[in-house]
């Protein structure tokens, strides 16, 4: 189906015919897709044909400011403009972003450089980023300014898709457009024709009222105003304007109306665009290098054609078939079919090397590749294509390397495979372009520091930082980027000083990081730009903020805290700050009475003597100064282990067992002080008040029987006391549950343990059981699988059963134990309905269970 075939509605009839009228007043509209090789082939060929004065492009025109440096022969695509301005909402004090890409591909990219050589006078002329950005978006934060929704959700193209047998827009863009022989692509007049007859028919599918809405109306409106502007003052001008082919209609409807009157502007129009240009003054725009896997569509990219290597290689090709067709070497011209088949199959070839290099269980052999590229022929002979395009070979390679449906095993290649039309490759900007000192200074550094910088791709540093003072650097660099939340590089292993007390982390010798420098980096730099031009000025005075901060708490204040900010400055070379939050440490010490916040402060500091030398950190007799005070504030602190709801108990119970774990690693540090019996002697001061917490005196009856504080006699007395006749079930269970979790081998090192929690159970009926079941599984999950078949063990000995119908591996059951477990599954049933679970499981009814009466 051709679009020339379409019947056109009345409205777009009119406007062909201003078309005409326009082009013969020299004004030549040119509306395109934006990154479509195949209108930046007819914009080239344009601005050959015409020779304009002017070329207008669709861009913010603050960023005219930028187009020596697009012009710059050391620019290479693909870059973007970022423009960024404040945010209007009062609460939120993030800069907002937008980016403007340009590949070598792109219709804008061509018109800048075509318009160059022709000496033409190029500018861009849409409204200022402040002025037409969204806040209503959600990710208003860094957007596109190129977006598309009208092609990706028109009804008139979803419906023209579906007739010509196409899975989408994008493939009915690639059928109509893309794959047009050179010759189509140079008749710029047919296929701005096609693209505004496409883009005008989606545009109609919206009220105007939603344009107006969404700012399409005054963006044309103000870009309308340049044109007219520019040709009333130059009525011999030959002007091209290219913009998405989205706003042409409007624009030729707009330049029609002003035609009799020799384009001038009305008053009100004049007051309106005035206005608008004094908002060019508060955007920024920079040049920064972007790249091709954030340009992909499928990438989340809200303007992007897909696969954008894919079709640079496709408009090389194009390129290298117009310099031979102009050549015309004694009839060796070569036919555009020629041209798609060979880069189609260059690129299959390229793809497949790829993937061999990546190592997949079953790389794609020779005879793979063949196959691929004989399909990907085949399928574009079937679609009526000269060569096979983008799906063409997608669809060839899958047939030909994708065994079977696209499960786990298959995606990772198939990801790869996509991963290689998307591809990575970065731009780069002029040397002297104007950009953040910031941004400078940290891509010097990231280079000084030997990082790779020249593409996207996630790469590996291994960093010795016990040994290689070098890689220390590199690690604080690093570290320092993370801090401010500039997403360069992320820790994939290594010491981790600031999450929990995982000691065995401190033992490893190397860091590991994943890096990639991207254009979100540039973009993240820029904004970070407002605060200052040096990171570590940035980051000091981000650390002096957050010390104002903990200074402000008040009573709330936590060590914890103060002691992470020490090590944040440590990690990102900030030893200079290291005295001062020492005593900012003091006092959130003596005045934290926080338990848990105080051990795991206390955990910190052993982090901060281990890693002493890693950190440049000399002064130790300091590190041991505030651990003795934080444990004698720690001790007087642990009054709470009496205190508190439920969810504080838990809160309590793991502060203490970190507190004994810390003790534990005190001579290491060669402490003269014996903080375990000031510790013992502070647990002992609490007999008696524990009784109303029986988890917390489970687990201090367990710690002070492991360190040899009190005999088995005294822990017989204390089991048989919690096991009583008469005891409450729960606080029985919550009292062996304290044991368990802070010494689970006492289950088998003390045999009275097991025996009492036996004699218990045999005292309680079904529904106590039952009820009491969970905390019971909790408890025993403390075991490891070696204690749990030991114990097994110990308790088939006591009840005289075989040992064997104790095992988990038990696969005959008499039918005694079938009834039996089938009356418990029926009870165990019933408790769910009492409890409103019975939804949560699909076999409720299919043991017996009675539906509940009807309310």
């Amino acid at each position: 189906m051709e679009l020339s075939s379409i019947i056109l509605p009345a409205r777009m009839g009119d406007a062909l015919e201003q078309w005409q009228r326009l082009q013969e007043a020299q004004v030549y509209f040119a509306p395109i897709r934006h990154h479509s090789p195949a209108c930046a082939y007819a914009v080239l060929s344009l601005i050959e044909s015409v020779k304009p004065d002017h070329v207008l492009i669709e861009g913010p025109d603050s960023f005219n400011t930028l187009i020596p440096a697009l012009l710059d022969q050391q620019t290479r695509p693909p870059v973007a403009i970022m423009g960024q301005t404040e945010s209007q909402d009062e609460d939120d004090n993030t800069p907002r972003s937008a980016y403007f890409p340009f590949c070598e591909y792109s219709p804008e990219w061509q018109a800048l450089q075509a318009g160059h050589q022709q000496a033409a006078k190029v500018r861009f002329i849409d409204l200022a980023w402040s002025v037409q950005r969204d806040d209503d978006k959600h990710d208003s934060a860094s957007q596109s300014l190129q977006e598309e929704r009208y092609l990706a959700h028109s009804q008139f193209i979803n419906r023209l898709a579906r007739k010509c047998y196409c899975r989408d827009h994008d493939e009915l863009w690639e059928h109509l457009f893309e794959l047009r022989a050179i010759e189509a692509l140079a008749d710029w007049q047919q296929l701005f024709l096609d693209t505004f007859v496409w883009c005008a028919l989606a545009r109609l599918d919206y009220e105007p009222e939603v344009l107006e809405a969404e700012g399409s109306a005054r963006r044309e409106a103000y870009m309308l105003a340049h044109i007219q502007t520019l040709k009333q003052q130059q009525p011999l001008a030959r002007i091209v304007v290219v913009t998405g082919g989205a706003h042409t209609l409007a624009l030729i409807e707009g330049m029609a109306n002003a035609l009799p009157r020799q384009f001038a502007l009305t008053v009100e129009q004049q007051k309106r665009f005035t206005m608008m240009q004094k908002q060019i003054e508060k955007d920024s725009a920079w040049l920064i290098r972007y790249s091709f896997d954030r340009l992909d569509a499928l990438n989340g990219y809200a303007s992007g054609m897909p696969s954008p290597a894919y079709y640079q290689k496709s408009w090389e090709s194009l390129l290298q078939q117009r310099q031979e067709n102009r050549q015309e070497r004694s009839g060796a011209k070569l036919s555009t079919q020629h041209y798609h088949a060979q880069t189609g199959v260059a690129f299959l070839a390229s793809v497949a090397q790829t993937l061999r290099e990546k190592h997949f269980d079953n790389p794609p052999s020779y005879l793979g590749v063949k196959n691929a590229a004989e399909q990907s022929l085949q399928l574009a002979a079937l679609r009526n294509h000269p060569g096979p395009g983008r799906y063409d070979l997608l669809d060839g390679l899958q047939s030909a390397f994708i065994k079977g449906s696209l499960d786990e095993s298959q995606q990772e290649l198939w990801q790869a495979i996509k991963s290689c039309f998307s591809g990575n490759q970065l731009g780069n900007i002029p040397a002297g372009a104007t950009i953040p000192p910031l941004v400078a200074e940290t891509y010097a550094r990231a280079a000084s520091f030997r990082f790779k910088l020249h593409d996207t791709l996630i790469k590996t540093a291994r960093l010795d930082i016990y040994r290689n003072a070098q890689h220390r650097q590199r690690s604080r660099f690093l570290h320092l980027l993370a801090f401010l939340d500039i997403h360069f590089a992320q820790r994939v292993s290594g010491p981790d000083l600031l999450a929990g007390h995982q000691l065995h982390q401190l033992d490893l010798l190397f860091e590991e990081w994943q890096y990639a420098w991207t254009p979100n980096v540039e973009g993240e730099l820029i904004a970070l730009s407002e605060k200052g031009v040096q990171l570590e000025a940035i980051a000091l005075n981000t650390l002096l903020t957050m010390e104002r901060q903990l200074e402000a708490q008040g009573h709330s204040r936590s060590s914890q805290n103060a002691v992470s900010l020490l090590i944040q400055a440590a990690l990102i070379g900030l030893q200079q700050r290291i005295p001062s939050l020492l005593t900012l440490l003091d006092r959130y010490i003596q005045q934290d009475s926080r338990l848990d916040s105080l051990t795991t402060c206390g955990h910190k500091l052993i982090h901060l003597w281990r890693c002493r030398a890693f950190l440049d950190i000399t002064d130790l007799t300091s590190i041991k100064d505030r651990l003795h005070q934080l444990l004698l504030q720690a001790f007087f602190c642990l009054d709470q282990l009496a205190q508190g709801d439920a969810q504080q108990q838990e809160v309590h119970f793991q502060a203490l067992l970190a507190l004994r774990e810390l003790i534990t690693l005190l001579p290491e540090m060669a402490l003269s002080h014996d903080y375990q019996h000031d510790f013992h002697q502070q647990l002992q001061r609490l007999d008696g008040a524990l009784d109303r917490v029986p988890l917390l005196k489970g687990a201090v009856d367990a710690i002070r029987y492991l360190d040899s504080q009190i005999d088995s006699t005294i822990l017989t007395v204390q089991l048989d006391k919690a096991f009583s006749t008469g005891s409450d079930a729960e606080q029985a269970v919550a009292y062996f549950l304290g044991i368990m979790r802070a010494a689970p081998e006492l289950a088998l090192r003390l045999p009275l343990l097991m025996d009492c929690l036996n004699r218990y159970l045999a005292a309680w009926d079904d529904q106590q059981f039952i009820r009491i079941l969970p905390e019971l599984r909790f408890a025993f999950s403390q075991l490891t699988p070696k204690q749990n078949a030991d114990l097994a063990g110990y308790i088939a000995e006591v009840t005289t059963l075989n040992r064997q119908d104790l095992s988990l591996q038990q696969v005959d059951f008499s039918s005694t134990q079938m009834l039996a477990a089938l009356q418990l599954d029926q009870q165990l049933q019933r408790s769910l309905i009492a409890q409103g679970l019975r939804d949560w499981f699909d076999t409720a009814t299919e043991v017996g269970v009675p539906d509940e009466p009807a309310e």
